[in-house]
């Protein structure tokens, strides 16, 4: 039996980044005295610098046939990169930590699921990746429950950089821990030739997976296969999708802030959120198989429209505690709806892809997840400043409505927008 106590590391680096998920908000809001659009630009700029750090680390590690090495540099880098917050009195100096944190964390993200996978046979890789991305998500959500208690207690604007402090704490466990339980795996595999998914079981406000197998190459490598021209649509379009998600998640809990809501809802809407994103992936899958990825995904995806469009009504509700109410409630309900869509979106692309280009295909999706991350992340702050809550949030119903109609295309097999033909019946 393969020994899987090394989890219980990611468990701890998932908590670390758990208590640290609310709060590019709270501190450029709150602690920075800043705007809505800076907490766009943190989070963009986030997101950008973790992108080619997965690839770099990725390859790094396939280069030299390491694993455990990486993991530490990981954990580690992310407990020092955390240590200077408490001299941070300016948004750039935050943008610097983000940055530096982004790129040495992300080190232990494209090894995890390399390990699951050499550590285990190939029969039991689907239950293996789900257990292990179980185990991150409820880590999440752990680290968010300690957010609160902490928040709770430390309530000054002030200590806000302390909670960074205790999340560099916990990364300095997962090190250790990670340094005691992680032994090289006895057999080194070909990332191209793994055939399996990952799941990112919670949609976080910046891009930060648990797990990832494949990613994009800047090299321009690949093994002459091309993907099919409606996959690569597809992929395209499920970004497209992020990218109005993000327009819409990234301000709200800034609006919320707006209302008066104190840090510690603040951590309990990000941790309902995340504890219903967590607990709705258990029942995701099966909700999939049984009425289908194209159902699944349209009932989800309309699902966020239809709540998006009603969130636009929140900034005007007259009653303080009402708004403060609505918003939270909106907020948690909508992670339970994320891990359908990601179930859906994943198994589309790994079915609809062959099985030399399923690896190229699941690569071009995590990686344009993020792209679309990116730009949600900065779109949101300036649409925000310009024209308010009401506005962003029409906006990314709009922008998640389109992507929803091809998709929906796609599904069908429809190519009346590329090539103005239908397919031919068949006999």
């Amino acid at each position: 039996m393969p020994d899987n106590r090394w989890f219980a590391s990611y468990l701890m680096s998932s908590m670390a980044s758990g208590i640290t998920n609310p709060m590019i908000p709270l501190f450029v809001v709150v602690y920075l005295h800043s705007n809505v659009f800076f907490v766009g630009l943190a989070s963009a700029v986030s997101s950008a610098a973790s992108v080619p750090a997965l690839i770099l680390w990725g390859d790094l590690s396939d280069a030299v046939s390491k694993r455990k090495i990486f993991v530490l540099i990981g954990f580690f880098g992310a407990f020092v990169s955390f240590l200077p917050i408490v001299f941070v009195h300016s948004i750039y100096q935050y943008l610097a930590i983000l940055i530096t944190f982004q790129v040495l964390a992300m080190a232990s993200v494209p090894v995890s699921t390399i390990m699951l996978l050499e550590q285990n046979d190939r029969s039991v890789w689907p239950q293996i990746i789900s257990k292990f991305s179980m185990v991150s998500g409820i880590g999440s959500v752990l680290g968010l429950g300690l957010g609160t208690a902490l928040i709770t207690f430390y309530y000054s604007p002030s200590d806000l950089p302390y909670v960074y402090i205790v999340s560099s704490a916990v990364y300095l466990i997962a090190g250790i821990m990670a340094l005691r339980f992680i032994h090289e795996p006895r057999r080194i595999l070909n990332r191209n030739a793994i055939q399996a998914n990952t799941f990112r079981i919670i949609e976080r406000p910046r891009y930060f997976p648990v797990a990832v197998i494949h990613y994009l190459r800047l090299n321009g490598k690949n093994n002459g296969h091309r993907l099919d021209r409606n996959l690569v649509l597809f992929i395209a379009m499920t970004a497209f999708l992020m990218f109005g998600f993000q327009i819409f998640f990234v301000p709200y809990p800034v609006m919320v802030i707006d209302f008066g809501a104190n840090n510690t809802l603040i951590f309990l809407m990000y941790m309902f959120n995340s504890a219903f994103s967590t607990v709705s992936f258990i029942f995701s899958g099966r909700i999939v198989n049984r009425i289908g990825g194209k159902t699944s995904l349209f009932l989800a995806v309309t699902t966020r429209i239809m709540v998006f469009g009603l969130s636009s009504l929140i900034p005007n509700i007259s009653s303080r505690d009402l708004a403060i109410i609505s918003a939270v409630s909106i907020y948690s309900f909508l992670g339970g709806i994320w891990s359908i869509i990601s179930v859906s979106q994943t198994n589309y692309v790994s079915k609809n892809a062959t099985q030399q280009t399923r690896g190229k295909a699941i690569g071009l999706y995590n990686s344009l997840l993020g792209v679309g991350q990116i730009f949600g992340g900065l779109v949101s702050g300036e649409v925000t400043t310009l024209f308010g809550y009401s506005i962003d949030y029409i906006m990314a119903a709009a922008v998640i409505t389109i992507g929803m109609v091809i998709i929906l295309r796609i599904y069908r097999g429809e190519r009346l927008f590329l090539t103005g033909m239908r397919p031919m019946a068949k006999a």
